[in-house]
């Protein structure tokens, strides 16, 4: 079998970064765990050297994190990976109908909301590790009205984005400012008082901050002496060494788990 390289969704990525489709297949290998793996391992063996082994992207495009252009079926990506992408280096491939389709269902997987093919770990552990003084992820962040205001709301994370996009939003936060508008900023207005906290819908004439407790700022710029736009997230970008590997595979199951599509996999 000839080496390619998926340079898929370079024209026509997928209507929203959630990784919903336009119309999705009902191919039997869909969701089948068992060609998913097969899937995987095709990719791993020919398209990860150019869209990354987590489809976060390298030579080719990112495939989770997406530009909201046009919409995309699960048969458009069969189409690609087959017949390749005319005027680009996604070259055809001489994979056989099954193999192809054991990719799809790897893509589909790939980025698709995490609650839909929840990751191995332990939610139930990861849970604890959520809520408690290690990784104080509950200090910042909401989960069905409980935890802290500074962070987004998590109720509904894994029903809404890919397990790619919420590893990278642990392990690296600050990565080209996925959740633009949420940077941590240090506003000194004219009446000399100092505000630390998170962006909120910044634009040239208001600005809302929310600090720590959850207190909300809503200010005119008119009134703002200086504005300190850190370049990083709020969030702490070390849980790659304080948290062990397990006990990240157990906090991303758990965080996949969080969707309020009523999944029997969802955690309380």
């Amino acid at each position: 079998m000839r080496t390619f390289c998926c340079f898929l969704l370079l024209a026509v990525p997928l209507a929203a970064q959630h990784g919903r489709y336009d119309k999705e297949s009902n191919h039997p290998a869909i969701g089948d765990p068992v060609q998913i793996a097969a899937g995987e391992k095709l990719y791993q063996r020919s398209c990860a050297g150019c869209h990354g082994p987590d489809g976060s992207g390298g030579r080719g495009p990112n495939l989770v994190v997406r530009p909201m252009w046009h919409p995309l079926s699960d048969e458009k990506i069969f189409s690609m990976i087959r017949d390749g992408i005319p005027g680009t280096v996604m070259p055809p491939t001489n994979l056989s109908d099954d193999e192809s389709w054991q990719l799809v269902a790897f893509i589909h997987a790939l980025i698709g909301p995490a609650a839909e093919n929840p990751p191995p770990g332990d939610a139930s552990a990861g849970e604890k590790i959520f809520w408690g003084k290690k990784a104080n992820c509950s200090s910042c962040h909401t989960i069905r009205g409980k935890g802290g205001h500074l962070g987004p709301d998590l109720t509904n994370i894994g029903g809404m984005r890919p397990l790619a996009v919420i590893r990278e939003s642990v392990l690296d936060p600050s990565e080209e400012l996925y959740l633009l508008e949420k940077e941590a900023v240090t506003v000194k207005l004219k009446n000399g008082e100092t505000i630390h906290g998170v962006a909120r819908n910044r634009n040239n004439y208001s600005l809302q901050i929310i600090e720590r407790d959850g207190g909300l700022h809503l200010l005119s710029m008119r009134d703002v002496a200086e504005l300190e736009i850190l370049e990083r997230s709020a969030m702490p970008g070390d849980y790659g060494e304080k948290l062990s590997a397990e006990e990240l595979e157990n906090l991303f199951a758990f965080l996949s788990r969080q969707t309020l599509r009523g999944t029997a996999e969802a955690s309380h």
